[in-house]
């Protein structure tokens, strides 16, 4: 089919209008004049650059970058020239007016019929907006991982200033999780109680020592009395170890409820008032004894 000259130009301009009535910003370059130089802008174009089509026409579209051109996307841009290829950048540009803004621009070659590159077009659009909120997204981002190091290294520094405590402690303390697994101990605790860590971290408090710590008022203590009186002082329980005989102790529980890691982790404070006891029914039994002698005057009077 053979087109007339009217034909043709009608298609050309009905072409041009379409283009024309694009949102994107579109540029036609000539790649067979030197420095290869714009020679068609669409209205778009102009919006979004200030700048007016006169003083864009015969110009190198790399006049939009003004003096930033560190920048990769003009390697990508220089290489499709060179090889007569296609590509797409997002590339730093500056508005007549200085304004900096994003231009994502894809750029495609056109052929003759014997496969040379007789000229470029370029489409483009200002995606400032989007690279504002992908900024912002990257800082926010950025902001919580250093916010979630700064809190993950505080519990650990937490953690080891409690763990330090904890160990240094003159008295035996556990701490357990919701499910009554001893999380730690400390060395107090292995001392009196005669175990290792081995032999009491990740084991259950009922379960110690071959069941040796089974007992039924400390059951009655953590999951009757605690959850409703927190925290629990002065708890006395007594039991009859296999290894170290009978022991009087004196238990405060502390179950944490506050949110955060150690949320419903339980203390458990075990004071070994045996000995203490003994010295005080000792010492007790002396005054019982001088309230229970007969007064001297008072048997004289009944003698006389």
């Amino acid at each position: 089919m053979v087109y007339s000259s009217e034909t043709k130009e009608r298609d050309f301009d009905l072409l041009t209008k379409a283009i024309d009535a694009s949102l994107s910003g579109i540029i036609i370059t000539d790649n067979s004049q030197p420095d290869n130089p714009i020679i068609y802008c669409n209205a778009a174009f102009e919006k979004m650059t200030g700048y007016q089509r006169k003083e864009i026409i015969g110009h190198n579209c790399r006049f939009l970058q003004n003096d930033d051109r560190g920048q990769e996307a003009r390697l990508v841009l220089r290489r499709a020239v060179d090889e007569g290829g296609e590509c797409t950048v997002d590339i730093r540009n500056y508005k007549k007016g200085g304004e900096l803004f994003w231009n994502e621009l894809y750029m495609s070659p056109i052929k003759d019929e014997k496969g040379n590159v007789t000229h470029f077009i370029g489409v483009q659009n200002d995606v400032t907006r989007r690279k504002e909120l992908e900024q912002q997204l990257r800082m926010k981002q950025s902001q919580m991982e250093k916010q979630i190091s700064d809190r993950t290294r505080s519990l650990q520094e937490s953690e080891a200033f409690l763990s330090s405590i904890i160990s240094t402690v003159r008295e035996s303390l556990l701490v357990l999780d919701p499910d009554f697994t001893v999380v730690s101990a400390n060395s107090h605790f292995l001392k009196t109680f005669k175990v290792s860590q081995e032999e009491t971290n990740g084991k259950l408090l009922y379960e110690l020592g071959n069941h040796q710590w089974d007992i039924q008022k400390l059951r009655e203590l953590l999951t009757e009395i605690l959850p409703t009186n927190n925290p629990v002082e002065d708890f006395e329980v007594e039991h009859d170890f296999p290894h170290i005989g009978k022991k009087l102790m004196l238990l405060n529980a502390y179950r944490v409820e506050l949110e955060g890691q150690f949320k419903d982790q339980i203390l458990l404070a075990i004071e070994d008032i045996t000995d203490r006891r003994e010295i005080e029914s000792v010492n007790l039994c002396p005054s019982l004894e001088a309230n229970q002698a007969p007064n001297p005057q008072v048997a004289h009077n009944h003698h006389g």
